[in-house]
């Protein structure tokens, strides 16, 4: 068997997975603050303001979730395993551990930043780096340690959804300008006139940075309303893995469709909502 992996020492492990909690997190403080009403002088309405909304979003949500990214793709590694040998390839360090020195496989329980797992070495330490993968099943059974795959932790973890940055862009960025353009078309029209009243009033610049304005607010309700999601829709999977763990896989499959039905179906339904009402 082969993967790719992340190995990191514990102190970076736990800032990796405590910048990814901190971006996840602030999602959902946002999203209390945007719901909470006040008498206009509070958060809320502050954060009503797009620019202001981006700026924390950026700040409190995306910068940490970069970092936590970045550290990654310090401790990038490959592991390798065979019929003896266990081996991670990381930046020109090789490390090669006996099977027979493996005594223990431990799947991480928070599975932050993502899945992964401790080696207990027979000599009654823990391996140096804590293993990130996408598939901690797949190695543990590559390890012979078959009981330790059918851990709650370790079935979650494999069932979590693997996205490539594509999918980020796609899902975003691109997917945006379904409600960012229509919204501002009418915005033009509304203030200037015209879908181009604001180029022919103040120039292609202004009209290009209100665009960008739209479409970055646009991002950043998609990412909210993908996190409200995951928010009610990630503690059925976890549930499931501790409570009736064979069907892990088969309830994850069932979430992603209704996550993806709800994500891309409400964009339409909004946008309905708004030009349709009476």
């Amino acid at each position: 068997m082969r993967t790719a992996a992340i190995a990191y020492p514990p102190p970076w492990r736990i800032a990796a997975a405590a910048l990814r909690a901190l971006s996840r997190a602030s999602l959902l403080v946002i999203i209390v603050l945007l719901l909470v009403p006040d008498d206009g002088t509070g958060i809320a309405t502050r954060l009503q303001n797009p620019l202001r909304l981006m700026r924390v979003f950026t700040i409190f949500s995306l910068a940490p979730g970069l970092g936590a990214w970045i550290i990654g793709r310090i401790f990038a590694a490959e592991l390798s395993v065979d019929q003896a040998v266990l081996v991670l390839h990381r930046r020109g360090q090789r490390i090669e551990i006996p099977r027979d020195a493996i005594a223990g496989v431990v799947p991480w329980t928070i599975p932050l930043p993502s899945g992964g797992v401790r080696l207990h070495l027979s000599s009654g330490r823990w391996f140096d780096y804590a293993l990130q993968m996408r598939d901690p099943v797949a190695f543990i059974d590559a390890l012979g340690r078959a009981r330790a795959s059918a851990e709650p932790a370790a079935l979650y973890a494999k069932s979590l959804p693997e996205w490539r940055w594509y999918h980020y862009v796609l899902a975003f960025v691109v997917f945006a300008l379904v409600p960012a353009l229509p919204v501002f078309r009418v915005s033009q029209w509304i203030a200037f006139g015209g879908t181009f009243g604001e180029y022919y009033t103040y120039g292609l610049r202004a009209y290009l940075l209100a665009l960008a304005i739209y479409w970055g607010t646009a991002i950043v309700y998609l990412v909210l309303w993908a996190a409200l999601l995951r928010a009610v829709l990630e503690p059925i999977v976890l549930a499931t893995a501790w409570r009736a763990p064979a069907r892990t896989l088969a309830v994850r499959r069932t979430v992603e469709r209704v996550d993806r039905v709800l994500y891309y179906g409400a964009v339409p339904l909004f946008l309905a909502r708004l030009f349709f009402r009476s």
